[in-house]
C-alpha cells in the first residue's frame, strides 16, 4: 500500500496532474498548491476536467469562475498549536482543512469535516474531484451504468484499435467488448464490428456542422463537448474519426499545415483531408486532436452521393468529376428548396384549415412534414447532404415524404370544399324513416378523414358526385317537410291568435287583487313563445339550403315538428285559468257586493258572471270596467282569498283515526287563524273572507 501523501510533497505554485474517476470514466485533472489565490486558477481552458486548488493560509472566499473548480481553505492555525498538541505534519495538515472550508461555484455542499477526515490525502481529493465532476456533468450522453470497465485514455485508444486495426489484438478485443456498446458504437448482439446507428453523439455532430454552415472548428467543439457533455479529449477524437468514417453525412477532417501527420502506411493525407476511407489508416497516438483543423463537409464525393437525394428535387442534376461541375450545378438547388420551402407553408396552412373538422394530423405525418422541413432549411448542397443523411435511411424514402407533400399541397387546394361538405353533412338531422339517406350520409364522412383523402385524391370527383346525388334526395326531403310544417304552423298560430282576448281577460281579472292570487301567471310568457316558435318563414315555399342543411331564413332542421302539444296544453291551462277568476267573480260575496253598485252596467255584468259560459265575460271585459271593479271592491273593505289550511291539516294528518279527531279540530283552528292573521296583514284595514276550494289542476 503507498504510503500516505502530505501536502508538503506538492511545489508551491505548481500544477501536478492528477486522475479521478467518475461513473467509470477516468479524468485528467490536476492539484495546485499555492499560498494565495490567483483569478486565473478560477478558470479551465485545457484538456483538464477538474482543478482542485489547497491553499497553504486562510483567506477571504475568492470568486470561482468554473464550476469544475474547488477550493481548500485551511483553518486558521498557528505552528505552536501543532507543537504544543506534538501531533505529527500529516495529522496537523487533515486538522486544519477538516476545520476550513472546501468553496467552490455555485455553493457544491462539500463537507471540509468529511473529506479530510480519511487518513490519506489521495482520498480526500478523489472525494472532491468526484464532487465536483457529477455536479459539473449530471446528464452523461452515454450510458455509463453499461461500462464494463474504467473508461480511461488508453482504453480508448484500444477500442478505435479494435475497430480499425488489424483485428488480432487481445486486448483491442477485450477493449470492444467491455465499452463499444457503452458508447453507442456498436450493437449489443455484436460489439465487435463497428455499426453507430444509436450513437449519441452523431446526431451533435450533425447539428453543430449544420449550424456552423458545414465548417466546425475542431478546437471550439473540443471544448464544447469537454464542458458541456462531460467527455474526455481521447473521447471526444474517438468519436470525431468514427463520424467522419460512418459517412452520414459525408464529412472530413481538415488537417493543420504546420502540423505533421502520417497514416499507418507513412504516407501524408493527400490535400490535408482526412475521408472516410482513410480513417482505417489513421494511427492512434495521444494527442492526436492536435493535428485537428476543422470538421467539413465533404465536396466532390458528397456532390455525386447527394445526387440519388437531389433529383427528387432537381431531375436535371447531373454527376460531377471536379469542383467546377459542383459549382456549374450547385445553383439550381437552393431555388427548389426555397419552392419546397413554400409548398411546405402552404400545406401547414391547409392542414390549419381540415383539422378542425377531419382531426389532428396522425403522428408519421407530422414526423415526415418535419423531416421535410429540416432539409428545406438547407443553405447548400452540402448542408441538404447532411440534413437527408440525417433525416432519411434512403433516397426514396425522401422520395415518399415528397410524394406526400405533394399531395398534401394538392388537398389543400381543395381544403374548402372538404370542409364545406364535412360541415354540412355533420348539421344534417335525419328521422327514422330516412335510414337509407342517412346511410349515404354516414358513408361519405367516412372517407372524409383525412389518411383517405390523401392516399385517395384521385376520387375526389367519384366522392362530390356522391355528395351532390346525397343533396339531391336531401333537398327534396327537406323542401317537403319544410312547406308541410309551415302549413300546420300557420294553423296553430292561428288558433293562438284566437285565444289572445282569453289570455288578455286573464291579465286584466290577475290585475283585481281583491279576488285574490293571481292565476296561470306563467301562461303570459308561454303564450309569448309559442308565438315566435310559430312565426312563419319568410320564404315557406322554397328553403334555401344549398349553402347549409338547414332553411338559411328560419333554421327549421329535418326533425322537428309543429308544438301542437304545447299549444293544446296551453289552451287547456288557460281555460282553467279563465274559471277559477270566473268562480271568483260569482261568488255569493263579490255578487252582492256588486250588485249593490246600482250600475246598470254591473247588473249586466253579474248575469254575465252568473252563467257558465265563459266567453260573455272575455267580451264584455275591458280596461275601464276592470278599473270600475277594482274600485268598487276596494270600497267594500273585503279581501277573499284562497288560504291552504286544509292542506297544512292534509300534511299533518295524511290519514285521520277517530281518536286523533280532537287534536285534528285544535289544528285547524290553529291553521285557520294563522291564516286570517296573515291575510289580515297582507290586507290590513279589510274584512277576510277565506274560501277553501282550490283552483282546479292546471296541466
Amino acid at each position: 500500500m503507498a504510503e500516505s501523501m502530505a501536502f508538503s510533497d506538492f511545489k508551491l505554485g505548481e500544477a501536478r496532474p492528477w486522475q479521478a474517476v467518475s461513473r467509470r470514466i477516468e479524468y485528467p485533472g490536476e492539484i495546485v498548491f499555492a499560498e494565495a489565490w490567483q483569478p486565473e486558477l478560477g478558470e479551465i481552458a485545457t484538456d483538464i476536467h477538474f482543478r482542485i486548488v489547497v491553499l497553504t493560509r486562510h483567506q477571504q472566499t475568492p470568486p470561482i469562475a468554473d464550476r469544475r473548480v474547488a477550493l481548500c481553505l485551511p483553518a486558521r492555525a498557528i505552528r505552536e498549536e501543532r507543537e504544543a498538541y506534538g501531533v505529527g505534519e500529516k495529522a496537523w495538515e487533515a486538522s486544519r482543512y477538516a476545520a476550513g472550508r472546501v468553496v467552490t461555484r455555485g455553493r457544491l455542499l462539500i463537507d471540509a469535516r468529511e473529506v479530510f477526515s480519511v487518513p490519506d490525502n489521495r482520498k480526500s481529493l478523489q472525494l472532491i474531484a468526484s464532487a465536483l465532476l457529477s455536479s459539473a456533468y449530471p446528464r452523461l450522453p452515454i450510458d455509463t451504468s453499461a461500462l464494463r470497465k474504467t473508461l480511461s485514455p488508453s482504453a480508448v485508444g484500444r477500442v478505435f484499435d479494435g475497430f480499425f486495426g488489424r483485428g488480432d489484438n487481445p486486448e483491442a478485443r477485450s477493449a470492444l467488448r467491455s465499452f463499444s456498446v457503452a458508447l453507442g458504437l456498436a450493437r449489443p448482439d455484436d460489439p465487435y464490428r463497428f455499426d453507430p446507428q444509436d450513437c449519441p453523439l452523431f446526431p451533435v455532430l450533425a447539428q453543430r456542422l449544420r449550424r456552423k454552415g458545414g465548417s466546425l472548428p475542431v478546437l471550439s467543439l473540443y471544448r464544447e463537448l469537454a464542458s458541456s457533455y462531460g467527455l474526455t479529449w481521447p473521447l471526444i477524437t474517438l468519436y470525431l474519426l468514427c463520424f467522419v468514417h460512418y459517412g452520414k453525412p459525408a464529412v472530413e477532417l481538415r488537417l493543420k499545415p504546420e502540423t505533421p501527420f502520417y497514416l499507418r502506411s507513412g504516407e501524408v493525407p493527400a490535400q490535408g483531408r482526412l475521408t472516410a476511407d482513410l480513417i482505417p489508416q489513421v494511427w492512434w497516438r495521444s494527442g492526436l486532436e492536435q493535428a485537428f483543423d476543422t470538421l467539413s463537409y465533404g465536396e466532390e464525393t458528397s456532390w455525386n452521393a447527394l445526387l440519388p437525394y437531389a433529383r427528387h428535387l432537381c431531375p436535371e442534376l447531373e454527376p460531377a468529376a471536379n469542383l467546377e461541375q459542383v459549382r456549374a450545378q450547385e445553383a439550381s438547388l437552393p431555388g427548389r428548396l426555397g419552392e419546397l420551402r413554400e409548398a411546405l407553408s402552404q400545406v401547414e396552412g391547409g392542414l390549419g384549415l381540415l383539422s378542425p373538422k377531419l382531426g389532428k394530423p396522425a403522428k408519421s405525418l407530422l414526423r415526415a412534414l418535419g423531416r421535410l422541413s429540416q432539409v428545406a432549411r438547407s443553405r447548400n448542397y452540402l448542408d441538404f447532404y447532411s440534413s437527408v443523411q440525417e433525416g432519411y435511411a434512403s433516397p426514396d424514402a425522401f422520395g415518399d415524404d415528397l410524394a406526400l407533400c405533394q399531395s398534401l399541397a394538392q388537398l389543400r387546394d381543395i381544403a374548402g370544399e372538404v370542409v364545406a361538405i364535412k360541415s354540412y353533412l355533420d348539421g344534417v338531422k335525419l328521422r327514422e324513416t330516412d335510414r337509407e339517406l342517412d346511410m349515404d350520409r354516414i358513408s361519405i364522412l367516412e372517407q372524409l378523414s383525412l389518411e383517405n383523402l390523401l392516399s385517395n385524391l384521385h376520387l375526389w370527383s367519384s366522392l362530390k358526385a356522391l355528395f351532390d346525388w346525397f343533396l339531391s334526395r336531401y333537398r327534396a326531403i327537406y323542401q317537403a317537410h319544410h312547406q308541410r310544417y309551415h302549413r300546420e304552423a300557420a294553423s296553430l298560430r292561428l288558433v293562438l291568435e284566437d285565444s289572445r282576448p282569453e289570455v288578455d281577460a286573464l291579465r286584466r281579472l290577475n290585475c283585481i287583487v281583491e279576488l285574490g292570487e293571481p292565476v296561470g301567471e306563467e301562461l303570459f310568457a308561454q303564450y309569448e313563445w309559442l308565438l315566435a316558435e310559430l312565426s312563419p318563414c319568410p320564404t315557406p315555399g322554397d328553403a334555401s339550403i344549398d349553402e347549409g342543411p338547414v332553411c338559411s331564413r328560419c333554421h327549421l332542421v329535418l326533425t322537428a315538428e309543429p308544438p301542437q302539444g304545447e299549444v293544446e296544453s296551453f289552451l287547456y291551462q288557460l281555460k282553467q285559468a279563465l274559471r277559477e277568476q270566473h268562480r271568483r267573480l260569482s261568488s255569493e260575496a263579490i255578487r252582492h257586493i256588486l250588485a249593490r253598485s246600482g250600475e246598470k252596467r254591473i247588473d249586466q255584468f253579474v248575469k254575465v258572471v252568473q252563467t257558465s259560459d265563459l266567453s260573455p265575460l272575455v267580451n264584455v271585459l275591458d280596461d275601464e270596467l276592470v278599473d270600475f271593479l277594482r274600485r268598487l271592491l276596494s270600497e267594500a273593505h273585503i279581501e277573499i282569498g284562497w288560504r291552504p289550511a286544509l292542506s297544512q291539516l292534509a300534511e299533518k294528518f295524511p290519514s285521520l283515526d277517530e281518536s286523533e279527531v280532537d287534536a285534528a279540530a285544535v289544528e285547524f283552528a290553529r291553521a285557520l287563524r294563522e291564516a286570517f292573521a296573515r291575510a289580515k296583514r297582507e290586507h290590513p284595514g279589510k274584512r277576510v273572507r277565506l274560501s277553501f276550494k282550490e283552483q282546479s289542476p292546471e296541466r
